[in-house]
């Protein structure tokens, strides 16, 4: 019975130490636009967006940073992985990229951008005074203000017609970066369903149903067991990362909390054939650091 337990722990620790070596946690994904792509002068700009993991799950308190030409601010993202930053103002005429950072203990950075436009176009300031009839072809300063205006305008139907341009291209590529995602998750999901008889849980699920049943509690108590190690040592991986570590430390973390040495295994059985009725207190007593019971004379 020992030698059974002592393989079936080895084999749970083997599935879990190959599911964290091929498939580890990934980065956050954040997808952010503005609630407006094109704003008048007097509108506030309002930049809304999401963070999710890799399999598309929304990511609840993730810190958000918003980083501007006004500085970075920070948020966090509410139970459906959502976030909304509104600016303090509005802006002046112009085009804005906005840079956004989200993290979270356990998962990777993730980064995002969007870009909206403020229209208009300044006029340099001037001093302006009243001329009326031919007095204005007359007057220099008047002259100058009136070919700046003219200039100014034709700058603004450039730079508007440039805008729905560029806002029209934005348009596509959104359309196609959709149709993409959507061509990403369907391959995602049909990956996963393929994948779930694999999963380390699964798979030993499939080993211990060749078990006799009056021992299935034991093997699933040292499956439970070896999994806490293994979430042990994944957390202290990312805390390693988290706190600017190399993947050599937070190797070296992994491997410390996640490895399971020679007694704990014997404790673990032991306990467990006492919770589950194969042996009592006194008898698993007796048994030294090796697993043996001490020979008698």
């Amino acid at each position: 019975m020992k030698t059974k337990l002592f393989v079936a722990l080895l084999l749970s620790s083997v599935l879990l130490f190959h599911a964290a070596s091929a498939i580890p946690m990934g980065n956050l994904v954040v997808t952010a636009k503005p609630e407006k792509n094109s704003l008048e002068t007097s509108e506030i700009p309002v930049i809304i967006g999401m963070v999710t993991d890799q399999a598309s799950r929304p990511i609840a308190e993730a810190l958000v940073n918003i980083s501007t030409l006004h500085g970075t601010q920070k948020i966090v993202t509410d139970a459906d992985g959502k976030f909304r930053y509104q600016f303090a103002e509005s802006v002046p005429p112009n085009q804005y990229i906005v840079n956004i950072k989200a993290q979270k203990d356990g998962y990777g950075v993730g980064l995002g951008k969007t870009t909206f436009f403020v229209k208009g176009v300044p006029v340099p300031s001037q001093i302006f005074k009243t001329v009326s009839g031919d007095k204005i072809n007359k007057d220099p300063t008047a002259s100058k203000i009136l070919k700046n205006i003219e200039l100014a305008k034709k700058k603004q139907a450039a730079q508007e017609q440039k805008l729905k341009e560029i806002e029209a291209q934005k348009k596509f590529l959104d359309e196609q970066r959709n149709l993409a995602n959507l061509d990403l998750q369907k391959d995602l999901q049909g990956f996963l369903v393929q994948f779930d008889p694999f999963t380390p849980r699964n798979a030993y699920a499939s080993f211990v149903t060749q078990v006799n049943a009056t021992f299935q509690s034991v093997f699933w108590g040292q499956f439970n067991f070896t999994e806490q190690k293994h979430n042990d040592g994944l957390a202290a991986k990312y805390q390693v990362l988290q706190n600017g570590g190399s993947y050599g430390d937070a190797r070296k973390a992994y491997i410390q909390k996640a490895t399971t040495h020679r007694n704990e295994i014997i404790k673990v059985n032991n306990d467990l054939n006492i919770k589950y009725g194969f042996a009592n207190k006194d008898t698993q007593s007796k048994f030294d650091s090796y697993g043996k019971l001490p020979r008698t004379k």
